[in-house]
């Protein structure tokens, strides 16, 4: 093995300096250049003949057609509600309210009905007890659980400001008109 050597009398000489500026001002000059290509290509017109580009409308409210992704969230949802409930963790109600919103939702995406939600927890919770979480305090499953009630606590707290905003406003008194 040859070993390197790190030379330590380089200096900066003015001819340095300036092919270093030079080659600094190249590279942003082709940057640029490209950018401005691009640009031009997305501002020119679309040639004659070719159909103009659909417009893209977001629909928040209309159904997914991904299933799968749907029928995952689903089972971690259940997967998480199953350690909460063989652990005997204490859930706030707002929380409570908040997942069992979700759950309907979901379930009423992948298209169960109470009976058929039943069956596909009771399935999930049996999996889950068969894993036997660990149940203890900072464990990866608490953590996991500890993740998902805190988003629903956040949720909780959003629409509880509001609420709590309005409800001294209701209680003043009102004020006498002037005469």
């Amino acid at each position: 093995m040859i070993p390197a050597k790190i030379p330590t009398n380089i200096r900066l000489t003015p001819s340095r300096a300036r092919r270093a500026t030079i080659a600094c001002f190249t590279l942003v000059a082709l940057l640029g250049s490209g950018l401005a290509a691009a640009q031009a290509q997305d501002a020119a017109p679309a040639a004659a003949g070719t159909p103009p580009a659909a417009d893209v409308v977001i629909d928040p409210a209309a159904a997914v057609g991904v299933v799968p992704k749907q029928q995952d969230l689903l089972t971690g949802f259940y997967a998480t509600q199953a350690v909460i409930e063989i652990c005997a963790l204490p859930v706030e109600e707002s929380i409570k309210q908040g997942m069992a919103g979700d759950q309907k939702r979901l379930e009423a995406s992948v298209g169960l009905d109470e009976a058929a939600a039943a069956t596909a927890y009771a399935k999930v919770k049996a999996d889950v007890e068969k894993t036997k979480p660990d149940c203890a305090d900072g464990s990866v499953d608490r953590q996991s659980v500890d993740a998902i009630t805190a988003i629903y606590a956040a949720g909780a707290a959003k629409a509880a400001a509001p609420a709590a905003a309005a409800a001294p406003a209701a209680d003043a008194a009102p004020a006498t008109p002037a005469q």
